[in-house]
């Protein structure tokens, strides 16, 4: 008998059981074969894979994005004369003039923070909008400091620098930004020597002239004693020649009201 795989002749005249095991012995070495075929490109895709893979590769993260810090386009401050006596006095007061604000990064404004001061040094526990002037304050310069702020959960930096007060501060609303009480300012003038609640005819009267310290003025003070233009006016006229701190009643005063001004030299 012959047998015959794939057309060729395997066995010659071998029994037939014979020639049946060669044949399943070929099927078996073709089937290692296309196996290992497989592995090959199996691996050969799996480096391909790996290939590409490293041509895609990423990078380590960067820290955080960060924007700009938020300001005002400048800080102004405006006296208020409480008294409208004309004087930087104790009880006069100072608010903010913020300019307006200014963030590149189109960030929304948060609520300003404030410090007041004294001649540069933060005056403690003024951290309000708005000032009250007090005896401390007499002879000395007072500025603010404002510092911007947006949302911190947002936005970083949130905080901005602080920026000192750099206009306003003086009566008519022009200056540097500060504002500096002169503690030889006159602030008030009293007449002392009245007889029985009222001036009498050759008895002395005397001008006392307090300053913006609290205390009577020290040094030079100008004076000028005045009296009523006619009994009952209410007008006010000077009395000539009389401009030092002293002045005496005459007959031709009476019952004519009598003032005096005073004014720094």
């Amino acid at each position: 008998m012959t047998c015959r795989a794939n057309g060729n002749v395997i066995c010659g005249i071998y029994p037939q059981n014979m020639c049946s095991e060669n044949i399943k012995l070929e099927s078996l070495i073709m089937k290692v074969g296309i196996m290992q075929f497989n592995k090959k490109a199996l691996l050969a895709s799996v480096i391909l894979a790996i290939s590409g893979a490293a041509l895609a590769a990423t990078s380590t993260p960067t820290d955080t994005v960060k924007g700009h810090i938020p300001a005002y386009a400048d800080i102004g401050i405006q006296f208020h004369d409480v008294d409208g006596n004309g004087l930087v006095n104790v009880d006069d007061t100072i608010s903010i003039d913020k300019g307006a604000f200014q963030d590149v990064d189109g960030d929304t404004e948060g609520t300003a923070t404030y410090q007041w001061y004294r001649d540069g040094t933060a005056i403690t526990g003024e951290t309000g909008d708005s000032y009250t002037l007090t005896a401390a304050d007499i002879g000395h310069s007072i500025k603010v400091g404002v510092t911007a702020h947006t949302d911190p959960t947002n936005t970083d930096p949130a905080d901005g620098s602080e920026q000192l007060s750099s206009r306003g501060g003086n009566i008519d609303g022009s200056g540097d930004g500060s504002v500096t009480t002169d503690g030889n300012d006159v602030l008030s003038v009293a007449i002392t020597g009245m007889t029985n609640g009222y001036p009498l005819v050759g008895e002395q009267l005397t001008a006392v002239a307090t300053c913006t310290t609290g205390a009577t003025c020290t040094g030079t003070v100008n004076y000028q004693w005045k009296i009523e233009s006619a009994i009952g006016s209410g007008v006010y006229v000077d009395i000539g020649g009389a401009t030092s701190s002293t002045y005496t009643p005459v007959g031709t005063d009476q019952k004519r009201k009598i003032q005096v001004d005073a004014t720094r030299g």
